[in-house]
């Protein structure tokens, strides 16, 4: 499988603008996906037929803004990216960065390949999550997200992100979440609206 990034990419993540806080949507439906602290994969494979990893990015290395490395402990990451895809439509991209000491730790995360993160991390039975940050992007911000990745660049309704620092011995692993337009955080609300 060929990969779209450079493995030597040196560029800060996809979301190293974006606005992160504690500022969620008002709702229920959202929050609820927003907050949710278990396996992001287990709840997209209860919501579709077909759960599919399509990899972007695999270990290349990127440079920190302050708030990640003081969160990684670290300059520099490693950044994994992909989409995940529900019935063939991506619902999600994610990115996990992490140090090479991470990498040691958790040797398993340099060959995961199409598998997803959270199947991997959370088989561990000490697994610690901090608090959730969120952001929602506007348009700019997803449309240059969009180019990088190959995603449709048309309209998007403020897709909402979510990020969390992932633990277990010594690994750690700074996850990014975007909710994409097709997934079903934003059906299920536009349903919950119109009942």
């Amino acid at each position: 499988m060929s990969l779209l990034f450079d493995e030597q990419n040196t560029a800060p993540s996809a979301d190293h603008l974006w606005r992160w806080g504690s500022e969620t949507p008002a709702a229920p439906v959202l929050n609820a996906w927003l907050h949710d602290t278990g396996s992001l994969t287990r709840l997209l494979r209860r919501h579709c037929r077909q759960f599919e990893v399509q990899l972007l990015s695999d270990a290349s290395l990127r440079s920190l803004t302050p708030t990640q490395a003081e969160l990684l402990g670290c300059d520099q990451a490693f950044c994994r990216e992909v989409l995940l895809c529900c019935d063939g439509r991506p619902w999600v991209y994610a990115s996990s960065l992490y140090s090479s000491a991470t990498q040691r730790a958790l040797p398993a995360l340099a060959g995961l390949g199409s598998r997803a993160l959270g199947e991997l991390m959370f088989e561990a039975p000490d697994l610690e999550r901090t608090p959730f940050e969120f952001a929602r992007l506007n348009a700019t911000e997803y449309r240059r997200l969009a180019e990088r990745t190959g995603l449709n660049a048309g309209f998007a309704p403020a897709p909402w992100a979510r990020r969390s620092t992932l633990s277990t011995g010594a690994a750690r692993v700074l996850v990014t979440e975007l909710f994409l337009p097709a997934s079903a955080l934003y059906q299920d609300t536009m349903q919950d609206t119109t009942s």
